[in-house]
């Protein structure tokens, strides 16, 4: 099977028809207006990503013009029928107009609504001088751990909907930032604080070894194993 549509480039007709849907459904963030909003002219089609979405599905990226609100960018679900102007068009159900940031995986470890108050390469300078994102990377594991914990403690096993997401989290993070953390304990740059987080990080992942493989997630013992690989020249 393959998609029905592809993404849409909006014309300025089209994104007028846009427009006056939002103010019909009366389609805005809190604080804003339908009013102040202009249209990303480009629609992408959702029908096949999700699969409870429906098939003539696109997204429409909402700018907010207000002052205060401009980096608070939403979307608006609308029907293929409806952004080509065809009568009858099929009306799909008015989705809730959340914050873009909302939908990233990383929106809940930034300091802001609309993303984090420090860019560049001074995002995690810390103002002690100590190793910079050293703490950001502590709270990561943690949480994840957590939320697998709670994904345990809700009775889903391997082959629910929202493994595959705690794979990728946990996997990355003790691929990545994990060994950053072990690099700096071994040199003798993570203060005391840290070193305690860290610690308790190892212990609650070893003690939750068990529902780690029940629910064929990474581990701290896999970690500790370099792979083996298909061809010898690769080990």
């Amino acid at each position: 099977m393959y998609p029905l549509y592809q993404d849409m480039m909006l014309t300025e007709e089209q994104q007028q028809i846009v427009l006056d849907y939002i103010r019909e459904v009366d389609f805005h963030i809190p604080g804003t207006s339908p009013e102040d909003y202009t249209v990303v002219p480009l629609a992408k089609y959702v029908g096949w990503n999700f699969k409870s979405e429906d098939l003539e599905a696109y997204a429409v990226g909402l700018i907010c013009t207000k002052p205060g609100y401009e980096k608070h960018h939403t979307f608006i679900r609308m029907s293929r029928g409806q952004l080509l102007a065809q009568a009858e068009a099929p009306r799909l159900p008015v989705n809730e107009p959340v914050l873009a940031n909302e939908v990233l995986r990383m929106q809940r470890w930034r300091d802001s609504p609309t993303g984090p108050v420090r860019t560049g390469i001074e995002s995690y300078t810390e103002a002690d001088g100590s190793v910079p994102g050293v703490d950001h990377d502590l709270t990561e594991l943690h949480d994840v751990l957590a939320d697998i914990e709670a994904f345990a403690a809700a009775g889903r096993t391997a082959t629910c909907e929202g493994q595959f997401d705690l794979a990728v989290d946990f996997g990355t993070l003790l691929a990545g930032r994990y060994p950053r953390l072990k690099y700096y304990e071994e040199e003798g740059q993570l203060k005391p604080d840290q070193l305690d987080r860290l610690k308790r990080f190892e212990d609650k992942a070893t003690e939750m070894e068990e529902t780690l493989e029940r629910l064929n997630l990474p581990n701290l013992k896999r970690v500790a194993t370099p792979e083996r690989r298909r061809h010898p020249q690769h080990n």
